[in-house]
């Protein structure tokens, strides 16, 4: 079981409380017995010495006395002290001249003789006092006073024995009252701890479960303060620190972000230099062959055609020249693509209407057999943009990625052209209902020589092309990798 903070106060607390109260109530309940019990003395020495010359008054030298009238007046005269339970008469030479009966409130106790010492008590003629116990645990009061005549003689000695019962019943009433008095006390007490307690392991399990939330990364947490005391001090510090840490923590998580951007930055830049290195060198390549490839090529092509025209129609050398013609103009197509990256560039800078651009565009791609088929919707904003740009070039992108969808939906679907503006960019996307790209060719397609077409429908540089004469006019050309269905290709250019 565990035992809090909390319950550890109140239980030491209380202990220490009832205990000083206990220790308490006993000195005060002896010290008041004491100081009862001594006025008791007190009191019955002066019913003594008032009592004793008119006991012998009373008596008149006759023990007993032989008037019944006598007897009966003495204790009358007795009678006014209610813890007087007898007396007795004694010689100085210690004879006993007369013992009177119980009294009536006494009737009952059973007092032996107690003659131990009494010779010598007797032998003083002074007043003595001491405290016998009866069997029953009653207590007595054994008071010895001595009558002198009037030459000073010491004539005898009255006995009296007088209870203690006054003072035992005061006493028995103190104890009930302290015993009230200590149980509320003790229930004040308990409550003070209580209090005490819950002042004192509030704020520390406060601490603890803030601790807590740290510890499970909740830096935001914060104690409240109350009070000026230690514990105050430590929530004080608790959520100095608190704050330092998420400081820190928001610090580094703003510094990994930067070191993550810039990462990515580096990264990209490298991705784009290495893809510029390429280019460049394709460029290179393309600039010092295309021109011997193109003329044999030429050559080959222009006798395969009048090799073909001499052919007749039933020449089983027909299908081989066609394929020799088809696989020369694939040749030029590749050379001419070739020497598209080594003469692209900025162009002729104007500025261009992106809205005109895109209609006209639509419009001389419709009546080609690839879009025959194809339901082509443009959606376009209502403000004006332009770029400033080679507009050829940018007609030339749009109309390789218009052709590509068309082309991915095989010449049947849904392709949407839409123009609008993001920020300081303007946003041209071609949108086809087609199968999309894999998700492992979606870097590779700007590649040089990379295609997913058949081998005899593309040569791998269109997008290629089209991406560098886009960081040719600073924008950039992005597939965007959201689509569900089908595929979406973005041209932005800065405005």
């Amino acid at each position: 079981m565990k035992v809090t903070l909390g319950k550890k106060l109140f239980f030491y607390t209380g202990i220490v409380l009832i205990s000083v109260l206990a220790i308490t109530f006993l000195f005060l309940a002896r010290g008041q017995s004491r100081q009862w019990e001594e006025y008791l003395h007190a009191q019955s020495i002066s019913f003594a010495r008032f009592a004793t010359p008119e006991l012998l008054k009373q008596f008149r030298g006759d023990f007993p006395p032989r008037e019944k009238e006598s007897l009966a007046s003495v204790y009358d005269f007795l009678g006014f002290n209610r813890d007087l339970v007898r007396f007795s008469l004694y010689s100085p030479s210690g004879r006993e001249l007369f013992e009177s009966p119980l009294f009536p409130d006494f009737i009952d106790l059973i007092i032996e003789k107690q003659d131990s010492g009494l010779t010598e008590r007797l032998s003083l003629a002074r007043t003595t006092v001491q405290t016998i116990r009866l069997d029953d645990g009653h207590r007595l009061v054994d008071l010895l006073e001595p009558a002198f005549g009037p030459t000073g003689e010491h004539l005898l000695s009255v006995r009296y024995f007088i209870s203690y019962d006054s003072v035992d019943r005061r006493q028995q009433e103190m104890r009930q009252q302290f015993l009230q008095i200590g149980l509320i006390a003790m229930v004040a007490s308990l409550l003070l701890a209580a209090i005490v307690a819950r002042r004192v392991a509030r704020p520390v399990s406060d601490l603890i479960n803030g601790v807590q939330a740290i510890g499970r990364g909740e830096l935001e947490t914060r104690i409240d303060v109350a009070g000026s005391d230690e514990i105050a001090a430590l929530a004080k510090s608790f959520n100095k620190m608190s704050e330092n840490l998420d400081s820190s923590r928001s610090a580094l998580t703003e510094k990994n972000h930067d070191l993550q951007q810039a990462n990515e930055a580096l990264q990209s830049m490298q991705a784009q230099l290495i893809r510029s290195e390429r280019l460049a060198a394709i460029g290179q390549l393309a600039a010092g062959i295309s021109h011997e490839i193109d003329n044999p090529v030429g050559i080959i092509h222009g006798y395969a055609e009048l090799l073909l025209e001499e052919c007749g129609p039933d020449d089983s050398r027909r299908e081989d020249l066609r394929s020799i013609i088809e696989e020369c103009r694939r040749c030029k197509r590749i050379t001419g693509g070739l020497l598209g990256f080594a003469r692209s560039g900025s162009g002729v800078r104007e500025t261009v209407d992106l809205d005109k651009l895109c209609r006209e565009t639509i419009v001389s791609l419709s009546p080609q057999r690839l879009f025959r088929e194809v339901v082509v919707k443009y959606e376009r904003p209502e403000t004006l943009l332009t770029v400033d740009g080679d507009g050829d070039q940018i007609r030339q992108i749009l109309v390789n990625l218009m052709i590509n969808a068309a082309q991915a939906m095989q010449g049947q679907g849904k392709l949407i052209v839409r123009l609008e503006r993001d920020g300081d960019y303007a946003v041209i996307c071609v949108v086809d209902s087609g199968p999309g790209v894999p998700e492992h060719d979606r870097e590779r397609i700007f590649e040089p020589f990379y295609s997913t077409k058949e081998r005899d429908e593309g040569t791998g540089l269109g997008l290629s092309l089209c991406r560098k004469l886009a960081e040719d006019h600073g924008g950039e050309l992005l597939l965007d990798p959201d689509g569900r269905v089908g595929t979406k290709i973005c041209l932005r250019l800065p405005l």
